[in-house]
């Protein structure tokens, strides 16, 4: 995809020129002491000195989640369920220059930012304001790092005021319409950086039926583009973003506006991809493999039992949670799921943007990873699981896609550094993604 003219943020003082700019504008004021017209000058001096004269492709092809710098913000303790102030500035929130430039020399042109909108809906006044600074504060560091960045309000479960279903229970809803206030707010803060860099993600995996997100889903896109002009929406589907809640998406509304990507996030077979996660119906499977019929399927049983058999589950609840596991594993092997299911799919999502007339790069591979299991640290689980991971990437490439794996750092199995004492992607999985890290600067 082309976009219209822009021009990214260049020098780091520059962008902080930028950025006092565009709160000034989006506050009708500038700092004591600074001139609004000289700051908007040398926003765009200092912007113009690095930027490319001519038209560019969107730069958001090779991406990766980075989660942990501001989703999931913490809640004071207490029954007022007030976030900390200021949000996402805590140590384990930490994201440093450093950390993105390697990012950018192991061969990702972008990052998919994780934030969480709960404190942007509950701080008012000048609390508020500060966090429009700290958001443009991250955005300016990636981008001066050398990458791209999407903005992805991504609801957290920790306050259930702001968590997707509160957020999505209706288009009249208060709480949805608060939400559509911060779109158009975000919206404009974002495209006030003038940058073809910059994108913004309206919701992460909404999580109703895809015939009930898709009025909140015009809703949303219409309040972001209101105050956005020519900033790249990122618009995703219902069914928490699934394949199946892209290609029943209507596009009528947006389906022709070439700064729009349509995202679908991919975690199949979640029977290996979520094994072990306690939040999914996959929560004892263990030592499953891919592709399907990879290995006999004693192991994956034998190991199932083990997990279910060390619980402080009931006799009978154990005996319940072996039978239904075992059902999801011969589901699983019956299937004979492998690269080629993968590749056959995504080939029905190129179908349908073809369909469509929606240009294959305005499609995204908006999220995709595998949890690493205790077992999958070396040896043929671990080959397996970066066998996933190549096959994903490689469909995605060879449907033109654009693509975000999940996740840089964090907790639960799905962050790609070995451990949490490194900043670089596993080498094993940098390799599987197809991506070629320059030498060492």
């Amino acid at each position: 995809m082309r976009v219209r003219r822009a021009v990214a943020v260049g020098a780091h003082a520059a962008s902080r020129l930028c950025r006092a700019a565009v709160l000034a504008r989006q506050n009708k004021r500038a700092r004591p002491g600074l001139s609004l017209v000289v700051v908007t000058a040398a926003c765009i001096l200092g912007v113009a000195a690095t930027a490319n004269a001519a038209d560019e492709p969107a730069p958001f092809r090779r991406g990766i989640g980075v989660s942990h710098a501001m989703a999931w913000a913490r809640i004071e303790p207490g029954p007022a369920r007030e976030f900390a102030f200021p949000p996402f500035a805590d140590e384990g929130n930490a994201l440093t220059s450093a950390e993105l430039q390697a990012l950018r020399r192991t061969g990702f042109d972008f990052v998919r930012l994780a934030v969480d909108p709960g404190p942007f809906m509950q701080f008012q006044g000048a609390r508020r304001a500060a966090l429009d600074r700290i958001l443009l504060d991250r955005v300016t560091l990636i981008l001066t790092s050398g990458l791209a960045v999407i903005v992805d309000f991504h609801p957290s479960d920790l306050h259930p005021d702001y968590i997707a279903a509160a957020l999505t229970s209706g288009v009249q809803t208060p709480s949805f319409q608060s939400y559509l206030r911060l779109l158009g707010r975000t919206a404009g803060l974002l495209a006030g950086l003038h940058s073809s860099k910059v994108a913004f993600e309206l919701m992460n995996e909404p999580p109703v039926r895809p015939d009930a997100w898709q009025p909140m889903l015009d809703a949303a896109y219409a309040a972001a583009r209101r105050r956005s002009g020519d900033l790249v929406l990122v618009l995703e589907g219902g069914d928490e973003a699934s394949a199946a809640g892209l290609v029943e998406m209507q596009t009528a509304g947006f389906g022709s506006d070439p700064a729009a990507l349509l995202p679908f996030h991919y975690y199949d077979p979640y029977q290996f991809t979520h094994q072990g996660a306690a939040w999914n119906a996959a929560r004892y499977l263990t030592d499953v493999p891919y592709p399907a019929r990879a290995r006999p399927p004693e192991d994956s049983l034998t190991a199932t039992a083990a997990t279910i058999g060390a619980t402080d589950l009931s006799s009978s609840d154990k005996q319940s949670a072996y039978r239904d596991a075992r059902r999801q594993l011969e589901s699983y092997r019956r299937s004979g799921f492998d690269g080629t299911t993968i590749v056959q799919r995504f080939a029905q999502i190129a179908d349908w943007a073809r369909s469509r007339g929606i240009p294959a790069e305005r499609i995204m591979l908006g999220e995709f990873g595998a949890k690493r299991t205790a077992l999958q640290f070396g040896g043929e689980r671990a080959d397996e699981r970066r066998r996933w991971f190549q096959d994903v990437s490689k469909a995605a490439r060879a449907s033109d896609f654009g693509w975000a794996v999940w996740t840089y750092k964090g907790e639960g199995g799905f962050e790609l550094v070995p451990n949490a004492d490194e900043a670089a992607v596993d080498p094993a999985i940098v390799e599987a993604l197809g991506l070629k890290p320059a030498p060492q600067q």
